[in-house]
């Protein structure tokens, strides 16, 4: 699959001061909890995000419109991002959690859209689960192999093979082209839209997961619903919204 470009490039001004931003993002990623500790404190900065920050955080920000592994209006005015690893519990958590909520009360009314990052730092199943999720994209299936993995991530445990006899069982269940998901799920692009995630999180100092950007501001681990409306919020009222 090939990579879409960037929409909106800023000015050489503003990227200057972009690039300021994410070395500021990436010390509050490394001087925080373990993000996929469970009960860490992680939090958020919302209240104090500066604007080159968050001009960071929309920098990152793809908003391609046929982009599958996004839900959420192309121009909503906040984007949070997600680096999740498909074997990481605290990510199911978020997803059984927290996310539904999210959707209902930000997504579906248009004020953010959410954009899935691949961070597969748990080893070789996390990152053939992570390829899964690019060849379930190719079929605008990404969100439902999402709601699958995340159902029953113990469903995918085991040796590689055993992880992959699951996914192409599980391809079938939610209706995928099983033949073109198996040729999909070792595609070199499909590893290198992968890596691509992988490393925009290195970048930002990301050692776990899960871990989130609301229009630049982080919030790490499986916080508690009001951790992401408290940003959310405020990425709003700084949108004017």
């Amino acid at each position: 699959m090939s990579e879409q470009p960037r929409r909106n490039a800023v000015p050489a001004l503003l990227l200057a001061g972009a690039a300021c931003a994410l070395l500021l993002l990436t010390a509050l990623f490394l001087n925080a909890e373990d993000p996929g500790a469970a009960g860490s404190p992680g939090g958020t900065a919302a209240e104090t995000v500066s604007e080159e920050m968050r001009a960071a955080g929309e920098e990152l920000a793809r908003r391609d419109e046929a982009d599958p592994h996004a839900m959420g209006a192309v121009d909503a005015p906040v984007v949070l991002i997600v680096y999740s690893d498909y074997l990481c519990p605290f990510c199911a958590r978020w997803v059984e959690q927290t996310q539904p909520d999210l959707v209902e009360a930000y997504v579906d009314p248009g004020l953010v859209r959410i954009e899935w990052r691949e961070f597969p730092y748990l080893g070789e199943s996390s990152r053939l689960l992570a390829r899964g999720a690019v060849a379930a994209g190719n079929q605008d299936r990404f969100w439902e192999y999402h709601a699958r993995v995340y159902d029953a991530p113990e469903d995918f445990t085991g040796d590689a093979d055993e992880v992959r006899t699951r996914m192409l069982e599980a391809a079938e269940e939610i209706g995928l082209d099983t033949d073109a998901f198996a040729h999909d799920l070792d595609a070199p692009e499909s590893e290198e839209a992968v890596a691509r995630d992988f490393t925009e999180g290195q970048d930002m100092g990301m050692s776990g997961t899960p871990a989130f950007l609301v229009n630049g501001d982080p919030v790490l681990g499986a916080q508690p619903l009001e951790a992401f409306t408290t940003s959310v919020d405020a990425a709003l009222r700084a949108a004017g919204r």
